[in-house]
């Protein structure tokens, strides 16, 4: 997204001034190859595998939290900014000429991960992996879940996609495949975390990459929003089971274990990142690998005109003695939730880590699932959980004994729309639950379900002529 990149003078700035360390992966990555001498030693596959992480920084980076909260409810459009893509994006103005709607991100990222997938399995074959067994399924378990994220992302956004499974020599090689239904690209992406369950640890050393790199607990995580995305509830709560049975690693974090509200544990995972209750999320590091998150440019405080501000929707759900707001954002509607509250610089603000899965977003689709088996004091003892833990009260019996299912997963939904907010998941939430239209129409005229997915970028079809345009763009 260029609007979104274009180094302005803050960034410039940024160049000369060390940011905070919160490092977590020794990065060597390789992108480019050539084949006359690459795949030779097992350094150079872990060297391709720390690329396939850094195209994903480079996909997500700020498109990650677009995709999941700029045609929602959660934000408002900053009317000091300068960024019309997001105005477009907030007015359900989606068209194929938007930077946003190109998918290349994403497939750098497979392509990445199908040279790693190929080239390791002769590497191991040609015996460079002996007595190496770890490392091998490290590599490849990693690849796989890597596929399997993307692609979940990317059908989730635009729906049918080209199913590419083997190796291009580069990215932008013309290659010319269809789009596949949905059903096979679901397939594709249980296929690969099936492989990638039996290939990875739950941990690794030291503890901080476990958080930074693809674990078995991540590929739970994928597995239980997969399952839930396609209403698959038995399934969903196998899955997330096995990642709240994992205490070793993921725990809920605190809202009352510091003397200030911005020092708690729950407060850092935002502005440190790699807390206790994170499951997998991007490691951005300005100071030491030149990454940033953007996060600067979409949020933030007003004086550097960021994309959003907090919607009157959202500031309604939170009550007055919801901790979480006072951590989210400020009286003037500038979402702050991952920046420092005091001592705030921005020069030191662009690294900030995106998580894209965490304990509580496990529990409450868990909560999800279990209300549609009709669980709903399970269902509910969750949203308490995130209730309690932010100084509300928690629900009893009497508040919802005798509503619906339906009603009752609006309150699951609306402790998401609290807990998760500006994560990138409020929209996924809306269009898995078949609320989107009911919500958003009276914000932006949403009306037709064809519209949930996103156009697909103009070039992109110009490029490849198999591919079709979705239905609602044509």
């Amino acid at each position: 997204m260029n609007i979104q990149k274009k180094l302005s003078l803050y960034l410039i700035m940024v160049l000369m001034i060390a940011a905070g360390c919160k490092k977590a992966l020794d990065l060597n990555p390789i992108t480019e190859y050539s084949n006359a001498n690459f795949w030779k030693e097992t350094t150079q596959a872990t060297a391709a595998l720390n690329g396939a992480y850094t195209l994903l920084q480079a996909a997500m980076a700020p498109e990650g939290v677009f995709y999941g909260e700029a045609r929602a409810d959660n934000v408002a459009q900053n009317l000091t900014s300068l960024n019309t893509e997001s105005l477009n994006l907030l007015t359900n103005n989606v068209n194929s000429s938007l930077r946003i709607t190109s998918w290349n991100q994403f497939y750098a990222v497979v392509n990445q991960t199908n040279l790693i997938i190929k080239n390791v399995k002769l590497m191991n074959e040609q015996g460079l992996y002996l007595n190496k067994t770890t490392e091998y399924n490290q590599v490849m378990g990693q690849a796989f879940a890597l596929r399997a994220l993307c692609y979940f992302y990317m059908t989730r956004i635009w729906g049918e996609l080209p199913l590419v499974t083997e190796p291009l020599k580069d990215a932008t090689d013309n290659y010319y495949v269809g789009r596949s239904d949905t059903a096979l690209v679901y397939n594709r992406i249980e296929a690969d975390l099936d492989t990638a369950s039996t290939l990875l640890p739950s941990s690794y050393t030291p503890s901080q990459t476990t958080k930074a790199l693809l674990t078995l607990g991540a590929v739970n995580a994928l597995y239980t929003d997969l399952y839930m995305w396609r209403h698959q509830y038995d399934k969903a709560l196998t899955a997330s089971q096995r990642v709240i049975s994992n205490v070793s690693n993921y725990t809920l974090t605190s809202l009352s274990d510091a003397t200030s509200l911005e020092n708690t544990s729950y407060a850092k995972q935002f502005t440190t990142g790699f807390s206790s209750e994170s499951i997998f999320e991007i490691d951005y590091n300005f100071a030491e690998r030149g990454t940033r998150s953007f996060y600067i440019q979409v949020y933030g405080d007003i004086g550097f005109q960021p994309a959003f501000q907090i919607s009157d929707q959202l500031m309604s759900k939170f009550s007055p003695s919801d901790l979480r707001a006072r951590i989210t954002y400020d009286d003037k509607r500038n979402i702050l939730k991952f920046f420092e509250k005091t001592n705030f610089v921005r020069s030191t603000m662009d690294d900030k880590n995106i998580i894209l899965y965490r304990l509580s977003d496990i529990l409450l689709l868990r909560a999800e699932a279990l209300n549609k088996k009709n669980l709903v004091p399970d269902a509910i003892a969750i949203v308490n959980q995130m209730k309690v833990r932010a100084g509300e009260t928690a629900l009893t019996a009497a508040d919802y004994t005798g509503l619906n299912e339906s009603e009752i997963e609006d309150i699951i939904l609306n402790e998401r729309s609290k807990e998760l907010c500006f994560e990138g998941k409020r929209w996924f939430d809306l269009v898995r639950t078949g609320k989107a239209i009911s919500v958003m129409q009276p914000i932006n005229g949403l009306n037709d379900p064809d519209n949930y997915v996103w156009p697909i970028f103009i070039n992109e079809i110009r490029i490849n002529p198999l591919l079709k345009q979705n239905s609602y763009y044509q």
